[in-house]
Order: C-alpha cells, then sequence, then structure tokens
C-alpha cells in the first residue's frame, strides 16, 4: 500500500493545463499484493496472480506523449533495457532449435510485452550458449514503480534431429526490483537475472534506468544500396552497455522500405533524463572508418535527427523523445 500511495502521488501531480496529468494504472487500485518471484520455475504461470492477464497484449506503442508538453519537475517513471537472453546450460547440449516467448509485465498495465516471440516452425538456432535470443522487442519503454515482471516459456523442437519427450526448456518467472534500485547507494550497472528452470539455466542481462525517457530509432537512406548489411547499436552514456537494434549475422538482410526507412528488430532505448544515447552504423565488410556514430541529448518530448555519411551510405538518424507512461 506505501508503494501504490507513492506512486499515486507521483503520477497525480500537474502544475498547470497543458501539462499532461497522468493516469493512475489500473493494477495500482487492487488492494491485493502482487505475487514477487526472482527465478522461480512456474508450472502454470496463469495463476501467478490476478492482476496479471496472461492473454491480452498491451495495447500502447511508443512516441505517445512525443507532441504533449509538460512542467517543471513532472514525475517520471523509471525503466530497464533488456540487453540479452541466453541459454547459458542445457541439458540437451548444443545446438538447439528454440521457440516460444519472454513476455514484459510493467507498472504500465500489467499486460504483456513481448520481448521473444517465436513459434515451432519460426524457431531460432542457437548454436552455444554464447548465442542471444534475437529480441524484437519491447515496442515501448518499460514503466518501472514498484516491479517489473518477466514470464520466460521457452521450449525446443527437436535436439540433434531427433524429438525431444519433453519440450520444455525453461519456464518461470524474473523479475526487476524497482523499489531497491532507487536508494542513493544503489550502484547503477549491467545486471544479471538468473533462472534454473526445467531443463536449462537462462541469463537475462538488464540495465535498471532511473528517471526515464523513451527514445525510438528510426534510421532512413537518404543514399546508396537500398539493402544494409551490418550492426545497429544504441548506447546510453551514464551505464554504457551495447542495445543491439540489428545485427544482420543473425537477422539477415535488411532491406529499406518505399519510404527508405530500415525496420530494425529493435528500435525502443531508454535513457535517463540529462543522459546521451550514442545510436552507431556499422556496414559489415567495410573498412575501419565505415562505422559512424551519432549522439543526442535526451528530451522530454519532440525529436532530433542527424544525417551521415557511413560507408556507400548517406544516412538519416531520427530518435523520437516521449515519457515513459
Amino acid at each position: 500500500r506505501l508503494v501504490q500511495r507513492a506512486c499515486r502521488q507521483s503520477l497525480g501531480r500537474s502544475r498547470n493545463r497543458d501539462t499532461l496529468l497522468a493516469p493512475t494504472p489500473p493494477w495500482l487500485s487492487c488492494e491485493g499484493e502482487t505475487k514477487r518471484c526472482q527465478g522461480e520455475p512456474a508450472e502454470d504461470m496463469r495463476g501467478v496472480s490476478p492482476l496479471f492477464s496472461r492473454q491480452e497484449r498491451a495495447p500502447y506503442g511508443p512516441m505517445r506523449h512525443t507532441h504533449k508538453t509538460f512542467g517543471e519537475g513532472f514525475p517520471l517513471f523509471h525503466s530497464a533495457n533488456i540487453l540479452s537472453v541466453k541459454i547459458v546450460s542445457s541439458d540437451y547440449g548444443y545446438p538447439l532449435n528454440v521457440y516460444g516467448t519472454v513476455i514484459a509485465r510493467d507498472d504500465l498495465d500489467r499486460k504483456c510485452v513481448y520481448l521473444f516471440r517465436r513459434d515451432k516452425d519460426n524457431h531460432q538456432f542457437i548454436t552455444s550458449e554464447d548465442n542471444s535470443l534475437v529480441l524484437t522487442g519491447p515496442k515501448r519503454g518499460l514503466a518501472v514503480c514498484g516491479s517489473l515482471f518477466f514470464e520466460i516459456n521457452l521450449k525446443v523442437k527437436d535436439v540433434h534431429g531427433r524429438e525431444v519427450k519433453d519440450e520444455r526448456l525453461s519456464k518461470g518467472m524474473l523479475d526487476i526490483n524497482g523499489i531497491t534500485r532507487q536508494t542513493s547507494n544503489f550502484k547503477y550497472g549491467v545486471e544479471t537475472g538468473t533462472l534454473v528452470s526445467m531443463h536449462s539455466t537462462l541469463e537475462m542481462n538488464f540495465a535498471f534506468v532511473r528517471d526515464a525517457v523513451e527514445g525510438t530509432v528510426e534510421i532512413r537512406i537518404l543514399e546508396g544500396p537500398v539493402d544494409f548489411h551490418g550492426k545497429i547499436i544504441a548506447t546510453p552514456t551514464r551505464v554504457p552497455c551495447e542495445i543491439v537494434l540489428h545485427d544482420s549475422r543473425v537477422n539477415g538482410l535488411l532491406t529499406a522500405g518505399d519510404d527508405q526507412v530500415m525496420r530494425t528488430a529493435r528500435r525502443v532505448v531508454c535513457v535517463s533524463v540529462g543522459e546521451m544515447l550514442l545510436v552507431t552504423v556499422a556496414p559489415e565488410g567495410g573498412d575501419e572508418l565505415s562505422p559512424h556514430t551519432v549522439r543526442f541529448a535526451s528530451k522530454l518530448n519532440g525529436y532530433a535527427a542527424e544525417n551521415m555519411m557511413c560507408g556507400n551510405y548517406k544516412m538519416q538518424v531520427k530518435v523520437t523523445w516521449s515519457i515513459v507512461m
């Protein structure tokens, strides 16, 4: 209840009519306490909490508040960047054909925000413990006031070309406690959550982001080939960590659409207010001068764009800013 009261006070303040008044998330009105698990296997995650709607997909996308203005001192949610999800050990050995889901549920609505989602016919081939799942989310900044929950439900299609009796590879929950990470003595950096369950050990690397804003990255080819083969990385400056938006070695060739915009696997990154966001584009096969990095100062709203020459390409990198709410 103390957490609920603090969130209501934080979300409910507004200084003037032009300032967005943050709505109270539906889950805050519940009297029951959310069950929190840290790396606990789950046979049936539908029974974890009545606050979780397992089937319902989160309706909100990115850039929802980019055209709105906010008063001085407007309260901000915290967030987290998910850097990688890896199967670091497996009873089946390697390689593995992995499918299933990794879902985040945040303090905005507790509905499903997919980080990884593949069916049996579209499995990912993992050759070793060093391979990360190819993440395609979150589609928006994850809002953290109390805790951020993750549901893992991964399976294997077959092992060494043979079917297995038990396809379950990893199933359970992880969480990021936002309360403990708001203390003054907390040291921010890359952290690891571990889930030991079923037939594997899974590790999720993440970085907590205090007073977060959401940056949506868009890359447009102005001149040059319409196909791109290489790597695109976003890096916050406060906690230096690579957030892979696209890697052709695992995602394949990236082709610009009719609007010349490249649809990267991921495009949303969260940074703290006052922090810089670096976006690096590195075409594969280019010389040492080909990778190019542009810097963006975080903002509560609006957007910024920078043109750059990168190998055989002239590109525009655009970041659209919004608060996480």
